[in-house]
């Protein structure tokens, strides 16, 4: 069992049993997700971005100019809210797996990766950085018989 990360779009896919927690403002567990603040600064600097050099995307090249990474490292560490729920739910993942879900894909960095961070340095976690990777559903096995059924009546 470990605290694992991933994104919104895959959150009805996740294992069966597995545990999830929203980590964006507004989704019930603001103390783990950006400030209002910093968020402000990140999407500043994405407007400001005009094809800088050495930095693939705004995304990018937001996340270093605000020090996205350092700031809301702070943050949580800082926050008696933010590290009490953090190790809530680490205690949670010691018996089933425990998802951070955020917005992001995994190509850019995110915030979510940072709590794992927090979480494994700061209170001992277990954690899985690896991205989440759905199973793929196999057709029911009798799927092919019906198709096969259906041709010998042809």
């Amino acid at each position: 069992m470990a605290l694992k990360q991933t994104y919104l779009s895959l959150k009805d896919k996740l294992p069966k049993g597995a545990g999830s927690v929203l980590v964006m403002r507004g989704r019930g567990n603001d103390e783990l997700a950006p400030s209002r603040e910093l968020l402000e600064d990140f999407n500043r600097f994405k407007e400001q971005f005009a094809n800088q050099p050495g930095y693939p995307t705004a995304f990018h090249y937001a996340w270093e100019r605000s020090h996205y990474a350092q700031r809301f490292t702070a943050q949580i560490k800082t926050s008696p809210a933010a590290m009490a729920k953090l190790k809530g739910i680490t205690a949670r993942a010691r018996s089933q797996d425990v998802y951070f879900i955020c917005y992001e894909g995994y190509d850019k960095p995110c915030h979510r990766k940072l709590l794992l961070e927090i979480a494994e340095k700061e209170l001992d976690a277990v954690v899985d950085y690896a991205p989440f990777e759905p199973q793929r559903q196999d057709p029911p096995k009798t799927a092919h018989l019906k198709r096969e059924k259906q041709l010998s009546l042809l």
